[in-house]
């Protein structure tokens, strides 16, 4: 696991295309509301026909996301090591797999306090052996939040970056201390340049108010590029070819490049996010997977840092299976993926040695102008309290094109 915490991740090279999202919408942050109709779907596959028996359990965790010390009967109903029913075997595909995929909560288990949980997936003769973790939210709004995102940043005005600022306010009787509240605010659900911890500019009676120009001053960036290869012959956005290489589909995206001085142009994305389907198709276990390979032409390698392909498809994180090789051959990066049919959103992103957080600016560019999506995470923790809790009790999302 992770020493800063648990994240959505596989860790098994058999495990692929695991997906997190509110009820039914693949476009949704995983984030339900506390005795509410919603629910999380938890969605991946196991990439041969010849599967294990797979279980889950859950576990409640603190705002970064490290796990809570509080025993399983205080926040579940029901108990751990449900077993994982109804697995679909792929049929007229040239990958073989076995599609998973389950809702919390269930009849079996249900989460009864709002916060951060991580599922568990593992392989039910190898319970110590973890193949996936996914993370989730539980949100119980005792907060409302309000905010704007401008081109007026510590960096100036209607340039490079984008200021958020938000004020959170209390609801009905709820009132509490600004250093009860830890506040977390990410930019289209990326990790890296995430804010964590946000304190608050000012203290009103009934509100907190964020405005702090260095934390929440982000790169603009680009719109995202688009690909989607439902189906191989109407594929759109930038394929340049679907072809066949026995015994797999081959996906290849037009080579991109830096475009130096270019004006900014408005496209609509889905701000990273990623959604498995099939044209035509209806059943999960129907839709194939290709090989997609992604180029991005440099006329010499950079020498300081690393290009990676970041998208929803892998959560965000920056890892060595979505960093890009150079070809001193083709003068370009290249990075070829095993992904799901669908419909993708991509970033190019460069991150430079010793460096926490991705940037644009080398490889697409970065404008205040850009449609991006923010999302507040509210978490309260009382002064004195016994129990290991933060409470999720506020969650929003800001369009900076609003």
């Amino acid at each position: 696991m992770e020493a800063s915490g648990f994240r959505t991740k596989t860790y098994s090279d058999q495990i692929a295309t695991l997906q997190l999202y509110l009820n039914d919408n693949q476009l949704d942050y995983p984030v339900m509301e506390l005795n509410s109709p919603d629910y999380v779907t938890v969605a991946f596959d196991y990439m041969s026909s010849n599967y294990p028996h797979l279980a889950y359990k859950i576990q409640l965790c603190n705002a970064d996301w490290t796990l809570s010390t509080m025993d399983e009967l205080e926040y579940l109903e029901g108990m751990n090591g449900v077993v994982i029913e109804n697995p679909v075997v792929s049929t007229n595909t040239t990958f073989d797999y076995t599609h998973f995929s389950f809702r919390v909560p269930n009849e079996e288990l249900r989460p009864t306090l709002s916060g951060n949980y991580v599922v568990k997936v593992y392989d039910t003769d190898h319970p110590d052996v973890i193949l996936l973790t996914g993370c989730f939210s539980i949100v119980d709004h005792k907060v409302s939040v309000q905010g704007k995102v401008t081109g007026k940043s510590i960096y100036g005005v209607n340039k490079e970056y984008q200021h958020l600022s938000f004020e959170l306010f209390f609801k009905d009787n709820f009132n509490a201390l600004a250093d009860e509240f830890t506040v977390v605010v990410r930019q289209n659900g990326r990790h890296d340049n995430e804010v964590f911890g946000l304190k608050p500019t000012y203290v009103k009676p009934e509100s907190l108010v964020f405005e702090d120009e260095r934390k929440l001053s982000f790169e603009g960036g680009n719109e995202y590029h688009i690909i989607d290869f439902s189906h191989r012959f109407r594929y759109s956005g930038r394929i340049e070819r679907i072809s066949f290489h026995h015994p797999y589909y081959h996906v290849e995206t037009f080579p991109e490049k830096f475009k130096d001085g270019r004006d900014y142009s408005y496209d609509k994305d889905v701000n990273g996010h990623f959604k498995v389907h099939g044209q035509y198709i209806w059943s999960e276990a129907e839709i194939d997977y290709s090989i997609v390979h992604f180029t991005f032409a440099k006329a010499e390698p950079w020498l300081d840092g690393s290009l990676y392909v970041m998208g929803g498809f892998n959560d965000n994180w920056l890892e060595e299976k979505n960093k890009m090789v150079y070809s001193f051959e083709r003068q370009q990066y290249e990075l070829a993926m095993v992904l799901k049919n669908g419909g993708y959103n991509y970033h190019f992103v460069f991150l430079p040695v010793d460096w926490n957080a991705a940037t644009v600016n080398r490889t697409e560019g970065s404008y205040w102008e850009t449609d991006n999506s923010y999302q507040i995470y509210v978490y309260y923790h009382p002064l004195g309290s016994n129990l290991d809790q933060d409470q999720l009790v506020g969650f929003t999302e800001i369009y900076s094109r609003d």
